[in-house]
């Protein structure tokens, strides 16, 4: 009877087991997607519908590139980045300072000569179709304004090739700051997905010298401005950032550590250039006695 029972145990723990593997398999078999990724520091980018690719449509190292965080990107100003083309569905194009250039790839090879396409340019549309069928082959709203005097489409018999001359308005418009005056183009047709911001750098090599000199002078000042800063919030004993990184004074009861910059209290004892010679009123202690009761107005007369 014991050695019975020993073989039904034996037998239960063995059905155990196998359960067990049956259950890690299916696991291993879900989606990745499924996956807990709490733990993980990569950062998921949405699905998208375009590629980085050379000029002869070949994939791209940086296709594999995760974008910089907080949306930042790399700028040139003095020199012309690595050509990066982003390929979409209609249409391969690359972009610099005042030029975007545009592939038509979906054009078949018989219909690549000039008396057969019939390709229209204007100030925020491009047209690619063909002259007999009237087939389209590239056709929308542009993301920006274009010069279409200025603008040349050509064939070679391989490839149909568009050079859109930017307009770049907002560069000249005073009242447009930030994203509103950039000339960087992040997706050729108002219909294609954003290219995401950093997966190709900007090029700004070719605006005109006074605005490259603008730009310079500015970055000069805001790295002048952030040194003084520090040199204003320099701990005496390490060397560090009072506001941030210091402790030498973390147990003194009697000091009171400076606030990072934007905070209103110049009291605190450390330089913030934004309040920079404005005294604030404290108040005094009379303000916080109750106020009389206000009196009635006397009679002017009349009914």
């Amino acid at each position: 009877a014991a050695a019975a029972e020993e073989e039904e145990e034996e037998e239960e723990d063995s059905e155990d087991d196998n359960y067990v593997s049956d259950s890690s398999d299916d696991e291993d078999k879900r989606p990745p997607e499924q996956f807990d990724l709490s733990s993980s520091t990569t950062i998921m980018l949405p699905p998208r519908n375009y590629t980085l690719v050379h000029e002869d449509g070949r994939l791209h190292k940086r296709d594999n590139f995760t974008p910089m965080s907080f949306g930042m990107q790399r700028i040139h100003n003095n020199a012309a980045p690595e050509p990066v083309w982003v390929q979409t569905q209609n249409a391969r194009w690359m972009q610099g300072t005042t030029e975007v250039v545009v592939i038509a790839h979906t054009v078949p090879r018989d219909q690549m000569r000039a008396a057969l396409l019939d390709v229209q340019l204007a100030p925020r549309q491009v047209h690619v179709a063909s002259r007999a069928t009237g087939q389209v082959f590239l056709h929308g709203e542009l993301e920006e304004r274009i010069d279409p005097r200025t603008s040349t489409w050509l064939t070679d018999g391989t490839h149909v090739t568009m050079t859109l001359v930017k307009a770049n308005l907002q560069i000249y418009d005073a009242g447009k700051k930030g994203t509103a005056a950039d000339t960087h183009w992040h997706r050729l047709l108002t219909t294609d997905q954003y290219v995401e911001r950093g997966m190709v750098d900007a090029d700004y090599s070719e605006l005109p010298a006074e605005h490259r000199h603008k730009a310079k002078m500015s970055e000069l000042e805001r790295k002048e401005k952030k040194r003084q800063e520090e040199l204003a919030n320099e701990c005496a004993l390490c060397g560090k950032d009072v506001r941030f990184f210091c402790d030498c004074r973390s147990g003194d009861k009697d000091y009171e550590k400076p606030l990072p910059e934007g905070w209103k209290d110049p009291r605190l004892g450390f330089c913030d250039p934004i309040f920079d010679g404005v005294n604030y009123d404290a108040g005094k202690s009379a303000q916080l006695q109750p106020k009389p009761a206000p009196q009635p107005r006397p009679y002017a007369g009349g009914r």
